[in-house]
C-alpha cells in the first residue's frame, strides 16, 4: 500500500494516527512490498513526527521550523546510512509506543453503562409442556322432540340459563286445538262417571234397605211358622209370612243386580275418563315439545337459526355448556410413568401471548398405555375463575413434576463461549492505592431448563449476585462498569418453559 510513497508530500503535523506500532504499518511491513530503506524512512518519519509533535505543540513558529529542518536532515542521513536509520527508528519507535501505552493507561476508558439485576431465591420447576384443547365439564346439544316452525327465540348466544328455562318456542299449529279438544272430552267423561257413581250409590242404598227388610221378613216367618206348628195360628197367617219373606228376598236379589249394573257403568266411565286423560296428556306433551327448554344449567352456545325456520325432530338448534370448569386431556410419555400421579399441578398458558390463564391438577391417570403412541392418558381439571376459559379453546399446558429452591438468570445475560456458558457479575474491587471501583467479573455457569424468560441456574451463581443483563457482548473480564439497577430476578414466570 506504500508503493510510490513520497515522504515529503505529507503535511508536517500529520502525526496523530500513523505510528510504527500501529496495525497499518505492521501490516505493510509484513506484506514485504517495500525495500528496507523505504520502511526505515516511513517508520523514522512517523516516530520522529510523534516525538516532535509533542514538542511542537508548545513551541513557537521558529521552533517548529527548526524541528522540521532537523527531521529533513535525519531523513537524508537515513537515505545514505540505512543501518543507522534502523537503529534510530527502533529506539524512537519503542519510546513512542511506550509513551502511548502509558498515556492510555493513565487516562483509561470510561466505565461502561450497564444494567444489573440482583438474583433472589426462586422456585425451580421440573416440567414438560403440552398442547391441547379444553373441553367443557358438560356440554349438551339442544334438539326439539317434535317438528315445527320456530316462533320465538327467547335468549341470545352466551346467555346464562338455568335448567328448564325455555330457549325456543315452536308455533303450536293444531297441537293447541288438540289439547283443548282433549280437555273438553275429559270433562264430559268425568261428568258421566260422576253420574254413574251417584246411581251406583243409590242402588247400594236400596240394596241395603232390601236386605234389612228381607232379614226382618225371614225372622218373622221363622217365628210364625213355629206358632203354626204349635197350632197357635192358622195356615193362612203362616203362608202370609212365608210369602213376605220370599218377596223380600226377590227384592234383595233385584237390588244386587242393580248394584252390579251400576258398578259396571262406573267402571266403564272410569275407563273412558282414563282414555280421555291419556289423550290429553299426549296432546299436552306435543304442546310442551313446542317449548324447547334447557336440559341443564349453563351458557347458551351459538344460534344460527331465526324465527320462521322449520326444524325437524332431533335437529341441533344450539348447545348448552357448563363452563364452571374445564377438562384437558394430556398424553404423558411412557418415560414419565414413574412420576405421573393424580394431584400434580398443571399450568395453562395462552399460546399467543404466553400469559398464564389458569391452574389445575391432574385428577385422572389411565391404568393402560395407549398402543398407538405409547403414552399414558391423563386428565386435568381447571376452575374457570374470572371466566377466562372457553370450550374448545387451544392452550399450552405445563405439567410440573417437581420443584426445588434455586435462582434463575435472564437469558439476555448468558454468553456461550466454546460450549461453556458465562455471565458477567458486577463486583467491587480495590486496587493497590485503595481505590474501589465496580468491575465486570466473568463467571462460568451451569444452566438448566428455561423458566419463563430466564434460565435455571444449577451452578455458578447464588442469591444476591448482581448480574449484568445489558451490553454483555462488549464486556471483558475486569473492565470497569457503571451499574444501573434493573430490579431483582425471580418471581413467577411470565410464560411457560419450552
Amino acid at each position: 500500500m506504500f508503493d510510490g510513497y513520497n515522504i515529503l508530500s505529507l503535511p508536517w503535523l500529520d502525526c496523530a494516527q500513523k505510528y510504527l506500532c500501529s496495525n497499518v504499518e505492521v501490516k505493510s511491513v509484513r506484506q514485504g512490498s517495500l525495500p528496507l530503506k523505504s520502511y526505515v524512512q516511513i517508520g523514522l518519519r512517523h516516530s520522529v513526527h510523534d516525538r516532535l509533535c509533542d514538542a511542537s505543540s508548545q513551541a513557537n513558529d521558529l521552533s517548529r521550523f527548526t524541528a522540521r529542518k532537523l527531521f529533513l536532515s535525519l531523513e537524508v542521513g537515513v537515505q545514505r546510512y540505512p543501518f543507522f536509520g534502523a537503529l534510530l527508528l527502533l529506539s524512537l519507535g519503542i519510546a513512542s509506543c511506550s509513551k502511548s501505552e502509558d498515556s492510555a493507561k493513565a487516562s483509561g476508558p470510561p466505565p461502561s453503562q450497564v444494567q444489573v439485576q440482583t438474583l433472589r431465591n426462586e422456585t425451580l420447576q421440573d416440567s414438560i409442556e403440552y398442547i391441547g384443547t379444553l373441553q367443557a365439564e358438560n356440554t349438551v346439544q339442544l334438539v326439539p322432540q317434535i317438528q315445527g316452525r320456530i316462533g320465538q327465540i327467547l335468549v341470545q348466544p352466551g346467555t346464562r340459563v338455568d335448567k328448564g328455562d325455555p330457549i325456543f318456542i315452536l308455533n303450536p299449529d293444531d297441537t293447541l286445538s288438540q289439547v283443548k279438544s282433549a280437555q273438553s272430552t275429559i270433562g264430559v267423561n268425568l261428568a258421566a262417571r260422576n253420574t254413574a257413581a251417584k246411581q251406583l250409590q243409590a242402588s247400594k242404598s236400596a240394596l241395603a234397605s232390601a236386605q234389612a227388610q228381607y232379614e226382618l221378613a225371614r225372622v218373622n216367618n221363622i217365628r210364625y211358622q213355629q206358632l203354626y206348628r204349635e197350632g197357635a195360628i192358622g195356615a193362612a197367617t203362616a203362608d202370609q209370612y212365608a210369602t213376605t219373606e220370599k218377596t223380600a228376598l226377590a227384592t234383595v236379589r233385584q237390588n244386587q243386580d242393580e248394584v252390579s249394573a251400576q258398578q259396571a257403568a262406573v267402571d266403564q266411565a272410569d275407563a273412558t275418563v282414563s282414555k280421555s286423560q291419556s289423550d290429553l296428556d299426549t296432546a299436552q306433551v306435543s304442546l310442551d315439545y313446542k317449548r324447547v327448554v334447557a336440559p341443564i344449567s349453563g351458557s347458551v352456545g351459538n344460534i344460527t337459526l331465526k324465527p320462521g325456520d322449520y326444524v325437524t325432530a332431533g335437529q341441533t338448534l344450539t348447545t348448552i355448556n357448563q363452563n364452571g370448569s374445564f377438562d384437558l386431556q394430556i398424553p404423558v410419555p411412557l418415560s414419565k410413568a414413574g412420576q405421573v400421579r393424580t394431584g400434580l399441578t398443571v399450568e395453562l398458558f395462552d399460546p399467543n401471548s404466553g400469559k398464564q390463564i389458569g391452574t389445575g391438577k391432574l385428577y385422572f391417570v389411565a391404568s393402560q398405555t395407549s398402543a398407538a403412541d405409547q403414552s399414558i392418558l391423563t386428565r386435568a381439571r381447571f376452575a374457570n375463575d374470572g371466566n377466562k376459559l372457553r370450550d374448545a379453546q387451544y392452550v399450552r399446558a405445563r405439567v410440573i413434576w417437581s420443584s426445588k429452591p434455586g435462582v434463575v438468570v435472564p437469558t439476555t445475560a448468558v454468553t456461550p463461549i466454546g460450549g461453556q456458558n458465562f455471565v458477567f457479575v458486577a463486583e467491587e474491587k480495590t486496587d493497590d492505592k485503595g481505590k474501589t471501583q465496580t468491575v465486570a467479573q466473568q463467571l462460568p455457569v451451569t444452566l438448566g431448563n428455561i423458566q419463563g424468560q430466564s434460565y435455571q441456574v444449577l451452578k455458578g451463581l447464588k442469591p444476591g449476585d448482581r448480574v449484568i443483563v445489558s451490553g454483555v457482548a462488549k464486556l471483558r473480564d475486569g473492565v470497569p462498569v457503571a451499574p444501573q439497577t434493573g430490579g431483582a430476578v425471580g418471581g413467577a414466570p411470565t410464560k411457560p418453559a419450552s
